[in-house]
């Protein structure tokens, strides 16, 4: 019986008229067919991007799991990254063994990456959020502890994951915003775009996928790659796609992601922030405006932001609508890790004895969420 695998070739680098680089694998599987994952490089960054199949074994290993058969993948894989993947496949095939198979990964040729032209640099993944603010600030002005400091260099701002690749003019506004906020503090703004989530499309597991190998196509030039992270250890959500248990494991020898910042609670980061005038009045934590570059005001990301600055009398940035009108809160698509933070929230709003509107109508929404999620778990 022939036994079927995936391969994954890597395609010769494209460059278009407007000066960028196109970057290109095609994945193909037994029960899926052929597809083509790509990244878009503007021509001013392209000299930072690695030769190697490194990134595209990342952005495509949840796939890969999920077919549960053998991959071949015809160019060159850094060795170490392969051993990581091993134990990354581990842990997620038992988290989600409904969902997830460990599966083989072979090389044509197996070779470590060359050491980055500037290892001592690092670039982090960067949205302008919270999060991400916070990590850039961080370690730019010295807020965390002086052995974990990095020398972080750029930030990178992906148009496709956020921001729908449809919206070229939005993404062209978050450009600017992410410009003047980083370049505030000697961080410069690297741009790309790519069709990878909409390859990856269970997006609270494979975000990590796509974060890690966007920022690993920069390994020719940096030596890490930081993401930030959404909760503290306090708090840790498991399965969750970004995590400090799996995160490092997207790593190779010479190009290790980071992830960063569960120490610190999301309050204490917007406490950080108010204080940094770019990040402040720029930032942007919406993923449900009409046009991304915006925050809607109402979907669960924009309420926990302007409740959580409210109760710390942070302000509230010009990003955002105001006055939040209570009754537009809605937490039926809100994320398992969100409802984490707004039950934090409301007890914060409870010893605060804040009166406001909102704390009751989310308490009731947050209660009715709750209950509902009860009834569809089923019965032991």
């Amino acid at each position: 019986m022939l036994v079927q695998k995936t391969h994954i070739w890597q395609e010769e680098p494209k460059l278009g008229p407007d000066g960028a680089v196109t970057l290109t694998s095609v994945i193909e599987s037994p029960s899926l067919g052929k597809s083509n994952l790509w990244y878009r490089i503007p021509g001013k960054f392209s000299a930072k991007v690695t030769d190697s199949c490194d990134p595209f074994v990342v952005a495509h290993i949840f796939r890969l799991m999920e077919q549960g058969v053998d991959c071949v993948v015809h160019g060159q894989v850094s060795p170490s990254l392969l051993k990581n993947m091993a134990e990354f496949q581990a842990a997620w095939s038992c988290w989600r063994r409904e969902k997830y198979k460990q599966i083989d990964i072979i090389a044509d040729e197996e070779v470590e990456t060359p050491v980055a032209e500037e290892p001592e640099l690092a670039v982090t993944a960067f949205t302008g959020g919270a999060d991400s603010c916070y990590t850039v600030l961080s370690h730019r002005n010295g807020l965390c502890p002086r052995r974990w400091r990095r020398n972080i260099d750029a930030g990178l701002l992906i148009h496709g994951f956020d921001i729908p690749l449809d919206q070229a003019d939005a993404f062209d506004r978050a450009t600017q915003k992410a410009t003047d906020t980083l370049s505030s503090i000697g961080v410069k703004l690297i741009t790309m775009s790519t069709n990878l989530m909409a390859l990856n499309p269970e997006w609270e597991d494979t975000h990590i996928a796509g974060l890690a190998s966007c920022l690993m196509l920069l390994e020719r030039h940096y030596g890490e790659g930081l993401i930030a992270s959404g909760l503290d250890y306090a708090t840790l959500l498991i399965p969750w796609g970004s995590s400090p248990m799996t995160d490092y494991l997207c790593s190779s020898k010479n190009f290790k992601i980071v992830h960063d910042g569960a120490g610190v609670t999301r309050i204490q980061k917007f406490k950080q922030i108010a204080n940094w005038e770019e990040g402040f009045s720029n930032l942007r934590v919406c993923y449900s405006a009409k046009n991304r570059d915006e925050n809607c005001g109402v979907c669960s990301k924009c309420v926990f932001t302007i409740m959580a600055l409210s109760i710390h009398g942070l302000g509230v940035p010009p990003t955002f609508p105001q006055p939040l009108d209570a009754t537009l809160i809605d937490l039926d698509a809100t994320s398992a890790v969100d409802i984490i933070g707004f039950k934090k929230l409301i007890l914060q709003a409870r010893k605060a004895n804040l009166t406001d509107a909102w704390v009751n109508v989310l308490s009731q929404r947050l209660f009715d969420r709750l209950e509902t999620e009860k009834v569809q778990q089923p019965v032991q």
